[in-house]
């Protein structure tokens, strides 16, 4: 699945974009792509909207985003309940990059 994908992009430093939406992309490949934004620094925009992560996924998302460079961040339609959006604004928070956001 999406690990593997991470796994391959952990030591890329060209990689800017990252999309995989209306993908099937389930709460435990957010929670792989939450430890990317971690690692990559060079990703700038990501898509992750039309997939079923719900509030686990995007919480390990929104955690991630204190250490990220994402100016571009599209996750609508991802089943995200208001935990999940109270959880996004904290992280949104903490990130400085951000310049467009998508819900």
């Amino acid at each position: 699945g999406v690990g593997h994908i991470v796994e391959a992009l952990e030591d890329n430093d060209t990689l800017t974009e990252l999309y995989v939406n209306s993908c099937g992309l389930s709460t435990k490949g957010a929670i792989s792509i939450s430890e990317l934004i971690k690692i990559n620094q060079t990703l700038q925009v990501l898509v992750i909207s039309h997939n079923p992560i719900g509030d686990e996924g995007i919480t390990a998302i929104a955690q991630s985003l204190h250490c990220a460079n994402i100016s571009k961040l599209y996750v609508s339609w991802c089943s995200i309940t208001d935990s999940g959006a109270v959880a996004l604004a904290a992280g949104l928070r903490k990130n400085h990059s951000i310049e467009l956001l998508s819900v």
